[in-house]
């Protein structure tokens, strides 16, 4: 059998001010790659007991490959760590770097995949990364399709959940000047494959099942619609069933490449960051101070509020911005993603 260990070593200059990432900074990356191989028997013919031994040994390497999924967010990781683990999680082990038009090992031109599939860290701890490449175009279009068309109404004559409306906030679920924005929600049947693979590899990025999963919420921001600065998780959110907004994924389904829209920045005041968005980039981090894997943690434990993870969809001056949100709780969510 054989496995593969790859160890990425990055080093990004800091910024300072306000920055926008357009074009993300240049990166040197050094991938070093080694491999070994294990064998459990000089035979081709296994025992009954060597057999059992083997899949004793590949049961242990699973549960303990498992737990470290599991629980790596819950201690501080440095860049090199969250871009190994984050490459494995989402990538399949891809290696990724950000220099495109850089010398790598010899003036070895970077593949597309390795240019296309790139890995940003803003912060460590509390951690916040992006991830380029993470859902193909095509399934962003996807995703903006199933909610565009002729307006469904459901049973009572409200309008379908996959339809556009007015964006609300809170438990309450009110309409505010905070947040201007459209929202649908799309389920798993609106569209099966682009939403299995983002619900999978946001599945393998934080470690929680896809149960534990509200169903795709996409947002469309037209002319002067913006987001104010907000936390996805509020302590009254603790109060529901699946307990509090644990994590939140964003994913850009358009970008302003394109001349599609001009401003709409994710902006992240704590880090001095506003994101421009980027088709298919998606945005990670934790909104709460508890994480699975840090010390006491408890799925059923009350969710203290990450201030630092405050941030706001600025206003958005030409065109549309799409994007989508996948929100992560500690306890399955009973109209959310099915395993």
């Amino acid at each position: 059998m054989l496995f593969s260990s790859m160890i990425i070593l990055a080093a990004a200059g800091g910024t300072t001010g306000f920055t926008t990432t357009t074009s993300p900074p240049p990166l040197t990356s050094i991938l070093l790659f080694t491999n070994r191989h294990v064998h459990y028997s000089s035979s081709s013919l296994f025992s009954s007991t060597q057999a059992q031994g083997y899949l004793d040994t590949l049961a242990t390497n699973k549960e303990a490959e498992e737990t470290y999924a599991n629980n790596f967010w819950g201690v501080p990781r440095n860049e090199n760590e969250i871009i190994d683990f984050v490459s494995e999680a989402v990538f399949n082990g891809v290696s990724h770097h950000d220099a495109a038009s850089s010398a790598l090992n010899d003036n070895v031109a970077p593949t597309i995949d390795q240019y296309l599939q790139r890995i940003e860290v803003i912060s460590e701890d509390p951690p916040l990364v992006i991830m380029h490449g993470f859902l193909k175009p095509e399934h962003c279009d996807a995703i903006m399709n199933a909610v565009l068309g002729p307006k469904e109404s459901d049973d009572n004559g409200q309008i379908a959940k996959n339809k556009l409306k007015r964006s609300t906030m809170g438990v309450d679920q009110d309409e505010s000047n905070h947040r201007t924005s459209c929202t649908a929600w799309l389920h798993p049947e609106h569209c099966p494959e682009p939403l299995d693979v983002f619900s999978g590899r946001v599945s393998n990025l934080s470690g929680l099942p896809t149960k534990n999963f509200e169903n795709l919420q996409v947002v469309r921001y037209q002319p002067g619609q913006e987001f104010q600065i907000h936390t996805d998780h509020m302590d009254s959110f603790n109060d529901m069933d699946c307990g509090g907004r644990l994590a939140t994924c964003l994913l850009y389904l358009n970008d302003g490449n394109d001349e599609t829209f001009t401003g709409g920045e994710t902006l992240f005041h704590e880090f001095k960051r506003a994101v421009s968005p980027r088709k298919g980039s998606a945005l990670f981090w934790w909104n709460t101070l508890e994480r699975p894997g840090s010390k006491d943690y408890d799925k059923n434990m009350f969710l203290n509020v990450d201030m630092k993870l405050r941030h706001a969809g600025l206003p958005v001056l030409t065109g549309e911005k799409w994007i989508c949100n996948k929100w992560l709780h500690p306890l399955p969510f009973s109209f959310g993603v099915k395993s």
